[in-house]
This record gives C-alpha cells, structure tokens and sequence, in this order.
C-alpha cells in the first residue's frame, strides 16, 4: 500500500535537490548543510584509520593468493557454449555504431554496463536514442548500471542519468541527492570503498550482447579531433547461447544494487523518490526540471560534432563467424572470486607456439608474473604491449608495471610500449590475449593488482582459430606499428623499486572525499606486487 505522507517528503526533497544541483544560490546553501554532515563523517575516520592496518596486511595475501577462497555466494563460471556467433570490432568508431544498431532494433529489452558514461557527443547520443526508444515503446526494458565513484564528480553526467530516469529508464549507481555514496559503506569490508563495478556490458533481447573495454564516451567511441581522446580499445559482438549468460550477470548485478538499497531505511532508499516522482503531475515535473535551468544542463556545453558517416568510413570489424565456443568469466572481488585470474593463467600455461597480450595497465601480479615466466623458458613466443608513460592515461601505472620488464625479457618476452601519440592517436585502453592463434581472451580485465584483487570484471574466452587468428595478425601487423620495442638498457634503467612513487606522494585527503585512501590503497599494492621480482 503506498504511504502518501512518505511518497509526498520523498518528491519534496526530490526537488529541493534538484534546485540545489541546478541553481547556484540553492547550491551554495546546500553545500552548508553538505559541510555540517562532513563533520559527522569525519568522526567516523578514527575507525576506518584502525582499519588500514589490517587491509594493508591483507594487501599482500590477496596479491600472492592466501585468501580464504570464493565466499558462499560466489558463482563459478558457466562452462563453455557452442554455436555461437562471434564478430571483432577493432575499433571505438565500430563498436559505437553496432551499439546504436542494437539501440534501433531492440524489440523486449537493451541492458548496459559500464563503469563510465559520460555526457559527451557519445554519451548523449546513446542517452537521446534510449530515450526515444522509451518513449516510442513504454513496454521496453530499458536499464542501465554505472559505477557510483567514477561518476559522481561529473555533474554534467549526473544529470544525464536524471534525464534517463525521468523517461522511465532505470538507471543504478546514480541516486538523487548523491546517495550512490552511502553505497561505499561497509563496517565489514574496509576494502569495500575500493571495490569498483568495472564490467561491461551492452545486451540487447537476451540475444545479442558485446563486451570488451569499452565504456561510454567520445575517447572511446574515437569521436572527435583529440589526439589524446582517440583511443584504442578492443570489443567483439556476439550472438546466441553464451548471451544467456551476460544477461544473467547484468541482472544480478542489478538486483544486488536494488538490495543494497532495499536495507536502508525508507527516506534513504533512492528508487523510492522515483517511484514518488514518477506519480506526479506531467505538467509540475515539467515544470520543476525547466526551473532547474536547462542552460546549466549537459546539452548546454560544447560537444564534438557527431558525424554518422564519418565513423563508418573508419569502423573497423570482421566477419561474423558461425560455430564458434564462447565461455563468459567474471570475477567479483566482493565475493572473493579470481576466475579470471585463474583463466589467464591457464592460457598461458598450455599456451606451445604463441601468447600476444595488449593491456592498457601491465603491473603482472606474483602468479601471473610466474606463468609467463615459464611460458618464456619453455619456449613459446611470449608478446606484451602496453601504454608507454606518454599515452597512459594514469602515468603512476608505467612506474611499477616497468620494474618488471628486466625479469620478463631475461627470459625473454618481447615487450613494446604504445606510442601512437607519434601517429595522432592515445591511450590504448584494450584489454586481450591471443594464445596460440587458437583462443583468445576479451574482456574488461586489466592485468594489475586493482583486477585481480579489487574490481568486478567479465571477459569472454572465444575458443576459435579463425577469430584467434583474425586478431593475432592485426596486433603483430597493425596495432606494433604504433609501439616500440623496449631495450635491455630502458628495463635496466627503469628496474629500481626506488622509482616507484612513495607512500607519502599521495595527499591525505578527508574521510568523505571520494578519493579517500582509493589512490593510497592502489598505491600500496603496486608497491607489493613489485616485491619478490
């Protein structure tokens, strides 16, 4: 039964919140009140302080594999499916376009996944078609899942996410009022904080489904003039028995962000404002969202020009192959889970010719570090790539993931790092592994201490000679002409540990700043995975 004395102080609040994001006077008033409840939070640092200790103690167990094993609700991966079909979309401008196909004929239902949508030439043309697909069909399940903390600073998304929501299009990891930060709080897990939701995915009528590296946003998309905003990343299309299984993730991905909602107390609990919101008159929410001032919204600020035709001249994809084995991973660290892990490493382990590895952040963890190691010894032809400090787009990752170059080319792995700034490109953001031109992993999943131990992942590993192959010869033909081979002088010079960033090089900042202890704390396993070269 609906409560209207609670229904009616969720909307009344609802729109003060909206006046204080839209307004700046209401917004300097709010911020007040914002700054008394910090007062509060911040006496809740003395604990979290207690904590570190025993976090960072667990650091190094998590790194090295001593934990305790997947945790009771964990799920192990579904096996391998066959007769799937399978598509590579080499490129943002590809991946992109196939995304608003699937937008257009989607007919019972389009889920998304990413840890990052933004408000951009990409973002608000994905949001603007999602939208008027809601409205053509009110009936289509729209639902969308961002991650809290690499959103909630980006004003202008967070009213793009208000825009979906008023059409009727669900939308977790946003909350009004910027609630999605009580979701960082865990009395049980002190690593919780850190724990971010990384994976990806785009699923349309359960049938089709792409995943990869790709999140939402013109670097990806490779929209725009830039050179720094055009990225490369890497995704693959697929159709048919192995979709069961995305889809199965992306909503129980969605009903644990439903939960944790559900345990707070009623005027705490975000989708309940909705449920208000969307009760009211059509003509007053109007009325409130024109209030908030459409000059301040998203659409008000310069964008890259969106240019159809454009993109499609540059996509770049294959043939979508019949009869291909597809198994779906993910690991979700909450759960204590490292499938994953374990799936690259046993890849590597039975690798005989060939393993190729492009990674946009390479910092090998000690068992990771391990398997290549011996794949080297035994023989086989062992190819990293990865960013070089001038194309990362986190430059701290090249200072630890380069300590370990001089023990992976003693024994001989090739490693090269990207440079296609030379060539009017960035940052490559792809995440995947081709073993013997026979199977390759794709996925979401970076090869660093922060995946292994900290973010939710997918990849898919596609058992299939003709994709594994189609993707080998454009890394060793195309993606090495924008990278450069590392000499046995840079891995020496770059070998010592005391080049690594010191602890105390990354600012204390207050308990509720969103980046409490985040950079601290992926500082610390850096440092370890560094240890016992």
């Amino acid at each position: 039964m609906r409560r209207p004395k609670l229904e009616f102080t969720r909307v009344f609040l609802l729109i003060i919140g909206l006046f204080g994001a839209g307004c700046e006077q209401c917004g300097e008033a709010a911020q007040g009140g914002i700054e008394r409840g910090r007062d509060g939070l911040e006496m809740g640092r003395d604990g979290l302080e207690r904590g570190r200790d025993g976090l960072e103690r667990g650091a190094d167990a998590l790194l090295h594999g001593r934990d305790r094993g997947p945790s009771e609700d964990a799920s192990p991966p579904p096996p391998e499916r066959e007769g799937n079909r399978a598509r590579l979309l080499i490129n943002g401008e590809a991946s992109f376009l196939e995304r608003m196909r699937m937008i257009d004929s989607a007919e019972r239902s389009i889920h998304i996944q990413a840890l990052i949508f933004k408000a951009d030439t990409a973002g608000g043309a994905i949001a603007d078609r999602l939208i008027e697909r809601k409205r053509e069909n009110p009936e289509l399940d729209i639902r969308v899942i961002v991650d809290a903390y690499a959103n909630i600073q980006d004003y202008d998304a967070q009213m793009l996410y208000f825009e979906l929501m008023d059409a009727g299009i669900e939308v977790q990891g946003y909350e009004p009022l910027y609630l999605e930060w009580m979701n960082e709080i865990n009395t049980e897990d002190w690593t919780a904080g850190n724990k971010r939701y990384h994976e990806k995915y785009f699923v349309v009528d359960g049938e089709r489904a792409i995943v990869g590296g790709m999140n939402i946003g013109d670097e990806y998309a490779r929209i725009g003039t830039d050179a720094a905003l055009i990225w490369r990343d890497q995704d693959v299309y697929l159709e048919g028995p192995v979709v069961a299984d995305i889809s199965r993730a992306f909503d129980e991905n969605f009903r644990y962000f439903q939960s944790v909602q559900e345990r707070r107390p009623p005027m705490l609990e975000s989708d309940g404002y909705w449920r208000a919101w969307r009760h009211v008159h059509p003509g007053l929410r109007d009325a409130v969202t024109r209030s908030v001032g459409r000059d301040r919204s998203w659409r008000s600020h310069p964008r890259a020009p969106f240019d159809t035709e454009s993109l499609e001249a540059r996509a770049v994809s294959s043939a979508l192959l019949p009869d291909v084995s597809v198994q779906f991973i993910r690991s979700r660290p909450r759960l204590r889970e490292r499938w994953i892990d374990e799936a690259y490493r046993r890849e590597i382990a039975a690798a005989e010719r060939s393993i190729v590895i492009v990674n946009a952040y390479f910092i090998p963890t000690p068992r990771l570090r391990a398997a290549l190691l011996a794949a080297a010894r035994r023989g086989v032809d062992v190819t990293v790539i990865t960013n070089s400090k001038a194309t990362n787009d986190i430059p701290m990752i090249n200072d630890a993931g380069r300590i370990h170059y001089g023990p992976l080319m003693d024994a001989g792995v090739h490693i090269y790092e990207w440079h296609a700034e030379q060539h009017g490109e960035g940052t490559v953001h792809a995440k995947f592994a081709v073993f013997d031109s026979e199977v390759a992993i794709i996925g979401s999943y970076n090869l660093d201490p922060r995946s292994l131990a900290l973010n939710s992942e997918d990849v898919v590993v596609i058992r299939d000679a003709r994709l594994a192959t189609e993707l080998h010869e454009r890394v060793m033909h195309t993606d090495a002409r924008f990278a450069s081979r590392i000499t046995e002088a840079q891995a020496e010079q770059w070998s010592d540990p005391s080049l690594l960033p010191p602890m105390d090089s990354v600012p204390q900042v207050p308990f509720w700043h969103p980046n409490f202890d985040s950079d601290r704390f992926e500082l610390f396993l850096i440092r370890q995975a560094a240890r016992n070269l």
